[in-house]
């Protein structure tokens, strides 16, 4: 059995619209995935990179092979992915961000390729990502929401309260916002740069995530995160896998609902939410491998897990998760 992975930033040369700790954080998660997998027998690896990185990819390992790309644009990378012939593969797994519809591109691309697929589907990336959509979805509903708006009309008239506030795209990576502090800042934007984006008031509390991996009948929680998060500018320095919150309950209940809500959620991914003394606000889905894995891979087995779950295996290894709190940080 093959498995076909592909990380985003290191299957391309940089890319000077993405932050340089992208790369850094997908190298590590790359890593993170070719030494759980490399625990399962009987069971290979080839591993999509650019030629330019394939110095940072850990190669000491049996059973893993690379397909080196030397693409020069965008434009040449998706051909080639497209003309990347994976007759020898079962699976395919994708790790990329869902700016630009990257994530949903790279996807749909794999799935012409008669290929299972260990991540969700394009159809649900499409969906699940869409930061607008699970405001919709779920507005008016028992979930807690940050309040938000759709910039589209220079007559947005927000209160003061509203802010501080942040500006995302529909699709994007958690990371990739713009601060905004007052009501003042706000009129100072040229508006037109903004529109289809979404701004959402900061909601104060403790960042987390649930690191999830489900198939079409079955979910199961890997592990509860506690995310550390730089305060001034929001980026993602690391996480408590692990963590204890006290409203356990209602975190399974959160995760079952959006389930039910976007069945085809499948393989591994992500839910991000605030915690505080009001309760739990759901933020995003990220429908992908998250950087928590990074620490989760190194108490547990998560890619056994994705792999029974794909195969859909009546009964998962209890060896494969682990209860031990660990906190890991980006390097």
């Amino acid at each position: 059995m093959r498995i076909f992975i592909l990380e985003y930033f290191l299957s391309q040369k940089k890319d000077r619209n993405f932050k340089e700790s992208f790369y850094k954080e997908g190298k590590q998660i790359l890593t993170s995935l070719i030494k759980s997998f490399a625990k399962i027998e009987n069971l290979k690896l080839s591993i999509y990179v650019n030629q330019n990185n394939i110095s940072l990819v850990d190669n000491n390992f049996k059973n893993v092979d690379f397909i080196v790309s030397s693409n020069k644009s965008q434009s040449s990378y998706f051909e080639k992915l497209i003309n990347l012939d994976l007759n020898n593969c079962d699976y395919f797994l994708i790790i990329a961000p869902e700016t630009n519809n990257l994530l949903y591109q790279i996807t749909k691309i794999m799935e012409t390729k008669n290929l299972n697929n260990l991540g969700c589907s394009s159809e649900c990336i499409k969906k699940a990502a869409d930061k607008w959509l699970l405001y919709n979805n779920f507005k008016n509903t028992s979930i807690k929401l940050a309040e938000s708006y759709l910039i589209g009309r220079n007559d947005l008239n927000l209160d003061r309260d509203f802010f501080p506030a942040v500006i995302k795209a529909k699709y994007s990576a958690g990371s990739e916002l713009e601060i905004i502090k007052s009501k003042k800042e706000f009129k100072n934007l040229s508006i037109e740069d903004y529109k289809g984006q979404i701004i959402q008031k900061i909601i104060n509390g403790v960042s987390g995530s649930l690191s999830i991996a489900a198939n079409s009948k079955k979910l199961q929680i890997l592990s509860f995160n506690k995310q550390l998060i730089n305060p001034d500018n929001f980026s993602y320095l690391g996480s408590t896998i692990n963590y204890k919150f006290s409203e356990k309950n209602k975190l399974n209940q959160l995760a079952k609902l959006i389930k039910q809500k976007y069945p085809n959620l499948t393989g591994y991914f992500g839910i991000d939410f605030i915690y505080n003394e009001k309760g739990v606000y759901l933020l995003e889905i990220n429908p992908r491998i998250t950087s928590s894995y990074i620490g989760l891979a190194k108490i547990s087995n998560p890619a056994k897990i994705i792999l029974d779950l794909a195969k859909n295996k009546k009964q998962l290894d209890p060896e494969a998760l682990s209860k031990m709190k660990f906190t890991f940080y980006l390097n």
